[in-house]
C-alpha cells in the first residue's frame, strides 16, 4: 500500500512540472488573397502557431489558387519577425505535386522589397524553378521552429510568383499578405494587368442602331425639302 502511495504522489508532483497540452492557435484559416506588385496572382493561406518543447512552431500551408495559366510560386516565405526572434529550421513536411524546395535562413530569392518588410526567411524552390515551384492548384505545407515561445499573429506572408505574367506586365510578381490594423491580413495591389475593354450591351446598340436610323431619316428629309 506504501508503494501505491508513493507511485501516485510522484506521478501527481510530475504532473505539475510538466508541460501543459496546448492546442495549436489558428493564424489564417483557408483564406485566399489575390495582389501583387506588378500583375495580380492568387494564393491560399493556412496557418497556425503551436509551442513545442519550448519553441513556437508555425505551420503554413500555401495553395497556389491564382487563375493566371503558367503561375508557379517559386519562394515562400515570412516576415515582420517578433523583435528578438529567429527561426532555426525549417522543413517541408508535406506536399502535393512534384514540389521540391530547399530552406532558406535568410532572404530567399525573389522576396525582396514591395512592401515585404525585414527578417524575411522561407523556401525556394529547387532548379530549374519552372519546374520545381508551386503550379496552380498545387499546395505545399511547411514548418518554422523559433528560438523561444513568441506571438506571431503579426508576421508578414510573402509569395514570388515568376509565371502568368498578363500581357504587358513584368514576367513576375510578389504577393505581400500583411496584418492589418483592424484585425486580419490584405494583400497588396497589383498596378498592372490586362486592359480592360467594353463590351455594349444588346439594348445600347439597339438604341444606337435606333439612333442613327432616325438621324437619317431626319437628313433625307432635309435633302428633299432643299430640292
Amino acid at each position: 500500500m506504501k508503494r501505491v502511495l508513493t507511485t501516485a504522489a510522484l506521478a501527481a508532483a510530475m504532473s505539475i512540472f510538466a508541460e501543459p497540452a496546448r492546442a495549436a492557435t489558428a493564424l489564417v484559416t483557408a483564406q485566399q488573397y489575390c495582389g501583387g506588385n506588378t500583375f495580380s496572382t492568387c494564393a491560399t493561406i493556412t496557418s497556425s502557431q503551436d509551442v513545442v518543447s519550448g519553441n513556437t512552431v508555425l505551420t503554413l500551408t500555401v495553395l497556389n489558387s491564382s487563375p493566371n495559366a503558367g503561375s508557379v510560386f517559386t519562394s515562400i516565405g515570412i516576415a515582420n519577425l517578433p523583435a528578438g526572434a529567429d527561426v532555426t529550421s525549417g522543413a517541408v513536411i508535406s506536399s502535393t505535386g512534384t514540389v521540391n524546395y530547399t530552406f532558406a535562413g535568410d532572404d530567399p530569392a525573389g522576396l525582396i522589397g514591395a512592401g515585404i518588410f525585414s527578417d524575411v526567411v522561407g523556401f525556394e524552390a529547387v532548379p530549374p524553378p519552372t519546374t520545381n515551384g508551386l503550379n496552380a492548384g498545387e499546395s505545399v505545407t511547411f514548418t518554422f521552429t523559433f528560438d523561444g515561445i513568441y506571438d506571431l499573429s503579426g508576421i508578414q506572408y510573402a509569395l514570388h510568383d515568376q509565371g502568368g505574367a498578363p500581357l504587358g506586365c513584368e514576367s513576375s510578381t510578389k504577393l505581400v499578405i500583411s496584418g492589418s490594423v483592424g484585425g486580419g491580413y490584405d494583400a497588396n495591389d497589383a498596378v498592372c494587368g490586362p486592359p480592360t475593354t467594353t463590351v455594349p450591351e444588346p439594348a445600347s446598340m439597339t438604341l444606337l442602331a435606333t439612333g442613327l436610323a432616325g438621324l437619317g431619316g431626319i437628313v433625307r428629309r432635309r435633302n428633299k425639302s432643299a430640292k
